[in-house]
């Protein structure tokens, strides 16, 4: 079994996963005491300042910009050995882009339809890719992932057009790319502190949490270290200019254990 110890080694055993399937799967990512920390702390974000996605019915309780605005999390999202383990899959410099408290209540969630991260995404850059880290024990039941591999290597545009989602949420993935409803479906359970690394243009789904406890993640949202800011239309909502690299001070560099730069 992958173990923290080893978790240098277990990027080199999955960066085929993550980079030919468009996912991967780390167990025992972050230790049973980091578990419990980050958990009180993305409980304490979420009672702070959170907000409902009901827009689609989703019944998704997230944050917004949780990791600069709760000390525990920035250390989460900016995490060396997270970092480390995003740079060798991506095999590239990367930046954090965000990092995100998503909860699920039993009994009252709805399925996250079928989608992928790089519609909403505001950047251009060559990969942008998210871990879902689990605080809790995340089994099929709770809404834990599902990914269809190879998702990301689909021909025609890179993405859709953010209007093409709102009009038609849980259907714009099969009707521009009818293919993909026939693809083989891989589900993920995690247990609390495992992860997965899914790349922006993965589609995936969630289905609602149908148990009787609360699904807990932290979304880690990292971009290549090149990035620049592309607003997208009628969304606008950062300081920066179109086409203008990501700042260090907001957007930093992924640290990593030997860090010397």
């Amino acid at each position: 079994m992958t173990t923290i110890d080893t978790a240098h080694a277990a990027a080199e055993h999955t960066v085929e996963d993550f980079r030919e399937r468009g996912f991967t799967h780390v167990p025992n990512l972050l230790t049973p005491d980091e578990v419990a920390r980050f958990r009180t702390a993305a409980e304490e974000a979420l009672a702070a300042q959170s907000n409902t996605d009901e827009e689609f019915g989703t019944r998704i309780t997230a944050t917004t910009d949780a990791w600069e605005r709760h000390p525990a999390l920035r250390e989460l999202a900016l995490h060396p050995r997270i970092g480390a383990l995003a740079e060798q899959l991506a095999g590239m410099p990367l930046r954090v882009w965000g990092g995100e408290v998503l909860r699920k209540d039993p009994g009252h969630s709805a399925p996250t339809g079928w989608h992928d991260d790089l519609t909403f995404a505001l950047l251009d850059s060559r990969l942008i890719f998210n871990a879902w880290i689990a605080l809790v024990d995340v089994p099929a039941e709770r809404g834990c992932l599902t990914f269809l591999p190879g998702s990301h290597r689909r021909g025609g545009p890179d993405r859709v057009e953010l209007a093409e989602h709102k009009s038609d949420p849980d259907n714009y993935l099969f009707t521009h790319w009818p293919e993909l409803r026939w693809s083989h479906r891989v589900t993920i359970p995690l247990r609390a502190g495992g992860a997965t690394f899914h790349q922006g243009r993965t589609a995936h789904y969630a289905c609602a949490n149908a148990s009787t406890e609360v699904r807990l993640s932290f979304l880690v949202t990292f971009t290549d270290a090149d990035a620049t800011y592309r607003p997208l239309p009628g969304h606008d909502p950062l300081d920066l200019s179109p086409g203008q690299p990501l700042p260090d001070h907001r957007y930093p560099r992924t640290p990593r254990r030997d860090d010397t730069r």
